[in-house]
């Protein structure tokens, strides 16, 4: 059995769990594989400090450095050794390596991550200011319940994970609502509820009633940019006529880049303060979406267009691949 100034602060960790769960010392000792004393003296030191205490490492230095552990990883792979979970997931953690929840991204091809970095390297010299010249756009579905598109974490023990108040209750076919709003760093513009499918003269109609107010509300008769995504019913011959009428001037955008457009992360904001109020017909959603939508301030949007330079930084660092945003 391994000294106790030798285990693991995970194995420490589980020690402690399992005692709070009311196991016996004797259990949790053959559960993690050490002696009786070894767990005693654990919770003795638990109930002193409140906390695991990781021990000061003694004995001698390792032996192998992280290059040298990972090549280990391989050959233990290759020569069937057979070492527990434990071990693995010990040498991974010094290796740096967390187990953590996959981000979602949009795939990347060769071609997008081509096209993604030539349009950052095209604007890396862009101010803030030449940001604040842009009216960005984009089309969301809201559900009911499932504002939180994060996730819910809960604090539970393993006994308790199917009770009532730790789960994140899930409906077959939610309810939910399309809509379409456009912000800039001065704020947000005009925000409506579409109770369509998008074609070209929808869309035409969705810019001509909410994008020309939102452009003289915000802008008067300056010079802007309007972005929209490269979406069949945004690039219609149709539209782009609409623009060229209306004198405003679209800017070109590399497709599966949400992570360029700041108002992806207005709408995870306005998602998680209509889920707050906690809408439960279609009616109360669209009410809970028009408040939430208002109640966004300036300096939020601000915020979102100051991070553009970053973006693009984030944008070329990856050569084109996916980043933070």
């Amino acid at each position: 059995m391994a000294p106790t100034r030798e285990m693991s602060l995970e194995t420490k960790e589980r020690i402690v769990k399992l005692l709070e769960e009311g196991n016996s010392s004797r259990m949790v000792a053959k559960d993690v594989g050490c002696s009786q004393s070894a767990v005693s003296k654990i919770w003795t030191k638990y109930k002193q400090h409140g906390m695991v205490v990781k021990a000061k490492r003694t004995g001698r230095p390792r032996k192998t450095s992280k290059r040298q552990d990972k090549q280990l990883k391989h050959k233990w792979e290759e020569a069937g050794a057979n070492v527990c979970d434990r071990t693995v997931r010990n040498r991974l953690k010094e290796m740096g390596f967390q187990y953590r929840k996959a981000k979602r991204k949009p795939s990347l091809t060769p071609k997008h991550k081509r096209t993604r970095l030539q349009w950052a390297k095209e604007r890396q010299s862009w101010t803030v200011d030449d940001w604040m010249k842009v009216i960005f756009s984009d089309e969301s579905r809201i559900c009911i319940g499932q504002g939180d598109d994060a996730g819910t974490f809960v604090w539970c023990r393993s006994s308790e994970i199917y009770e009532e108040a730790c789960l994140k209750k899930t409906t077959k076919f939610p309810q939910s609502l399309m809509i379409w709003g456009c912000m800039s760093g001065k704020g947000t513009g005009e925000m409506t509820v579409v109770n369509s499918s998008i074609n070209a003269q929808v869309y035409i109609d969705i810019l001509d009633s909410f994008l020309i107010p939102s452009i003289e509300q915000m802008f008067g008769d300056n010079e802007i940019i309007f972005q929209y995504d490269n979406a069949s019913c945004h690039r219609a011959k149709t539209v782009k006529a609409f623009l060229g009428e209306r004198h405003i001037q679209s800017m070109s955008w590399p497709a599966n880049s949400p992570d360029l457009n700041p108002i992806e992360n207005l709408w995870w904001k306005l998602k998680k303060m209509v889920h707050k109020k906690a809408p439960t017909c279609k009616a109360d959603l669209a009410t809970a979406i028009k408040e939430s939508w208002h109640q966004i301030d300036a300096e939020y949007c601000l915020s979102l267009i100051k991070s553009m330079p970053q973006r693009l930084k984030a944008v070329i660092k990856a050569k084109g691949g996916a980043t933070k945003y």
